[in-house]
């Protein structure tokens, strides 16, 4: 071969050889084993060219760098077989994961390793002073690159332990969202507002940090309420508790609970605590709780007081207030002679009735009266709509019925105090009025002549109502057997004498 050509078929080869290794890595795994052939094929080409160049004298300058170049790019393709080999044959099957930081990291060990022992080899190069200055250098760029330094070495720490993974929620520090991507140098989470925030390993490190996914998968959180110091904490715990019980978005078990936290300065503190499934729905579960809260405490009369700021001076016309009492007392009223099963009361009685009726508000999904529980009070809607639910034998629960504004339920219950024979849940905001036993001993006794009056009505009304009064619930029949009639069971719950 001529030797003008020689180098330039030198150079040639090198180049094709350069090429080859740097899409090495790219591609399917078919791609990249065609690929490997080629690097293979380029580096036989260059060794072939660099023996040749050894017989000419003048040229070991440039055979040796050649050879130097080809060696390391042998070394590197042998890395890459075996990177390929080792991961994807061997361990990647098998559901063993190994960081890939750890062959990278190899990887260029491996590299510097035989590049300071080609140094060595081929040029005779003295590494003592090489490493002297090396050092110096190290020193030099790790005091300046220490905080890159400190999140690479957490970041192989975090490889190997792997605490968590790609999709857990954790909270770092005051940071909290969802693990999207790990790397060498940072991981970056998706906060609940959407928000990317990459975070260096270095401070996961150092700062506290909470797995939430794990590991059971339910994260506790917290609401806080302030109820007025008039009201004994046992009661306001249970309107808590039975107000939240059921809220969209929490779990079922654990169940909720209610603590008292403090005592601040306008009210007693109380800690809701409740456990979530659903991270990124944290805040629509909070929005539940605190809703279904002020819901509760108000029908309960519990007041939320907060601490005022400013004198407001109004005016009081006398009989304001016995004007709005009047006016409740006539739409009570008004809702309560709707009621067909107070058809044999007069108007005088249905006014003592509204007296004590109360009005009553629940927000969607809330239960008005669970089946089997103890009955004393009637319900009528006066706004909103109700779903009636029956548990088959199976267990599971069907609805039998829906009810809109005047249908009423729970007459059998506040008459007889029979058990309720369904559950009543809020489809909606929904406001009733509500009429208790005690509040209807006070007609009965006035007139005992009223007990029979009910009674018929009640026995007409179990004629014409299918068999367990699915739409009206606790409107049933009285029992086969019973030895009594409607009217004897009236006297027997409301003790009145024969």
């Amino acid at each position: 071969m001529p030797a003008p050509l020689a180098p330039a078929l030198e150079v040639a080869g090198l180049a094709l050889l350069v090429l080859a290794v740097f899409r090495l890595s790219r591609g399917s795994s078919l791609i990249r084993r065609i690929r490997f052939a080629l690097a293979g094929a380029a580096l036989l080409a260059g060794v072939l060219a660099a023996e040749r160049h050894l017989s000419h004298p003048g040229r070991e300058a440039v055979t040796t760098a050649s050879l130097a170049v080809l060696l390391l790019v042998a070394v590197y393709v042998f890395l890459q077989l075996a990177d390929h080999v080792v991961w994807e044959k061997l361990l990647k099957p098998k559901g063993v994961h190994v960081p890939r930081l750890l062959f990278d990291v190899l990887n260029f060990i491996v590299l510097g390793g035989v590049g300071l022992a080609l140094l060595k080899a081929l040029y005779s190069v003295d590494l003592t002073g090489f490493l002297v200055t090396s050092t110096v250098l190290s020193a030099i760029l790790g005091l300046s690159l220490q905080d890159v330094l400190a999140s690479f070495m957490s970041g192989i720490a975090l490889q190997i332990e792997r605490p968590f993974a790609v999709t857990d929620w954790i909270r770092v520090g005051d940071e909290e969202g969802q693990v999207v991507q790990m790397n060498w140098r940072t991981i970056t989470l998706r906060s609940r507002d959407g928000h990317n925030v990459v975070l260096p390993n270095s401070r996961i490190a150092k700062e506290n940090l909470a797995i939430l996914s794990r590991p059971s998968g339910a994260s506790l959180f917290h609401a806080t309420v302030g109820v007025g110091y008039a009201h004994p904490p046992g009661d306001v715990r249970a309107v808590l508790a039975a107000a939240i019980e059921g809220a969209e978005g929490i779990c079922e078990a654990p169940a909720p609970e209610v603590f008292v936290k403090g005592f601040a300065d306008s009210a007693i503190e109380y800690d809701l605590r409740f456990w979530v499934r659903d991270f990124a729905r944290a805040a629509r579960a909070r929005d539940a709780v605190l809703s279904r809260a002020w819901y509760g405490l108000h029908r309960a009369g519990m007041a939320i007081p907060f601490p005022q700021r400013e004198v407001a001076v109004r005016q009081v016309v006398e009989g304001d207030e016995a004007r709005r009492a009047d006016r409740l007392r006539r739409e009570c009223a008004a809702v309560l002679r709707s009621v067909e099963t107070f058809n044999p009361l007069s108007d005088e009685q249905v006014e003592v009735l509204a007296r004590d009726a109360r009005p009553e508000r629940f927000t969607d999904g809330e239960r008005l009266v669970r089946q089997g529980d103890e009955g004393r009070s009637l319900f009528v809607v006066k706004a909103g709509r109700v779903r009636v639910e029956q548990a088959a034998d199976d267990g599971v629960p069907v609805v039998v019925a829906r009810m809109g504004p005047g249908s009423f339920f729970g007459e059998m219950s506040l008459l007889t105090g029979e058990p309720r024979n369904a559950s009543v849940y809020a489809e909606g905001e929904l406001e009733v009025t509500v009429v208790d036993k005690e509040s209807f001993a006070t007609v009965l006794q006035a007139d005992h002549r009223l007990a029979e009056a009910l009674s018929e009505e009640l026995e007409r009304r179990s004629r014409l109502a299918p068999a367990g009064g699915a739409d009206r619930p606790g409107a049933a029949s009285p029992p086969e057997g019973d030895s009594g009639t409607f009217f004897a069971r009236i006297q027997r719950f409301f003790r009145l004498e024969p």
